[in-house]
């Protein structure tokens, strides 16, 4: 209860108290406080409850259903005159050597069989549509001055005969001088090829000679003419 004071001149006055010391507003205070503590704690569990999950990454193979040594790509194969598009295609790598002419040692390390998109494909003579391509690689060491002329060659392949493209051919051969080693690409280009593992075995044939004053020398020229089956 508030209480009353009365002046000299007869003036009555009732004492007010100080905010802080009213009763209620500590309550007020209080009841604040615990509200103000639990939507902290509600905020707090909400926030760990909705924190983003880590997934822990996985991969996936993909099953490479073709044969070891066939690869089917799509990609374009450029040439020095020439591009095509690589459909499927086969390497092999006879291993084919040898050294029996002049000490000259010969080495096809790898035979590509290719099978393109048809495409019309001028020879220099006539255009006409084909299908497929094999590229022969040789490593070519002689003993003494040669001409060896692979990319002026024949392939027989499948009951087709075709000339070496010189054009798309890599530029590696004709004189070759002793000591040297020379590698490059010989290039076919074949009319038909229903797929690259058709092709079981090609003949390949090509010249070489060397000069020589010694006319009874019958070793001077030679033509190379060799079967490879094709396998892994």
């Amino acid at each position: 209860m508030a209480k009353k004071f009365t002046d000299k001149d007869g003036n009555t006055f009732v004492e007010v108290k100080p905010w802080y010391k009213k009763w209620w507003i500590w309550v007020i205070a209080v009841v604040i406080v615990i509200f103000a503590i639990g939507a902290f704690s509600s905020g707090s569990n909400d926030s760990s409850s909705t924190s983003p999950k880590t997934h822990k990454a996985t991969t996936s193979k993909t099953k490479n259903t073709n044969d070891s040594n066939t690869v089917s790509t799509g990609k374009k194969l450029s040439l020095s005159e020439d591009s095509f598009t690589i459909n499927k295609e086969a390497d092999y790598n006879p291993n084919y050597s040898d050294n029996s002419w002049a000490q000259t040692k010969v080495n096809i390390s790898k035979v590509r069989v290719i099978k393109i998109n048809t495409k019309k494909y001028y020879d220099g003579d006539k255009t006409y549509p084909v299908q497929g391509i094999i590229m022969v690689h040789f490593k070519v060491t002689p003993a003494r001055d040669i001409d060896f002329y692979p990319t002026q060659g024949t392939l027989v392949a499948n009951g087709q005969q075709v000339d070496a493209d010189s054009g798309n051919s890599d530029d590696f051969d004709g004189e070759i001088s002793k000591g040297a080693t020379q590698t490059g690409n010989v290039v076919f280009i074949l009319k038909k090829m229903t797929d690259v593992n058709t092709i079981k075995s090609i003949r390949l044939k090509w010249d070489a000679d060397y000069d020589t004053d010694n006319y009874d020398d019958d070793n001077s020229s030679k033509t190379y003419d060799i079967t490879m089956n094709l396998n892994n």
